[in-house]
């Protein structure tokens, strides 16, 4: 079960309040989420559009087979002049990719 802190926490009732207060938290990145309480359980966790897109795009990258993660990875390499690189180079490279839609 994921963990809240005090402030990621809001009632319905709280929320529906000062909705766009905590709107503005998160989309100001004061807050990466917040957790919507009914009855003191979480119901609900709204997110900001970049958090939801860099947990959406890591769900695409790490549900991949690896032929096909290696074959998109390999493709993203052909933008480069070189022909060749080392192994240190290339493993540099893929994690560039890799952070590029992570985030």
């Amino acid at each position: 079960m994921q963990a809240y802190k005090r402030d990621e926490m809001i009632s319905v009732t709280d929320l529906l309040k000062g909705f766009k207060m905590t709107l503005e938290k998160l989309t100001s990145h004061q807050l990466e989420k917040v957790a919507v309480m009914k009855n003191n359980k979480p119901e609900a966790v709204i997110l900001s559009v970049d958090e939801y897109e860099r947990l959406q795009s890591k769900y695409y990258w790490n549900r991949l087979d690896e032929e096909t993660y290696l074959t998109k990875a390999y493709e993203s390499l052909t933008d480069t002049d070189s022909k060749t690189m080392s192994i240190e180079e290339l493993d540099k490279k893929l994690g560039e990719i890799i952070g590029r839609h992570e985030s």
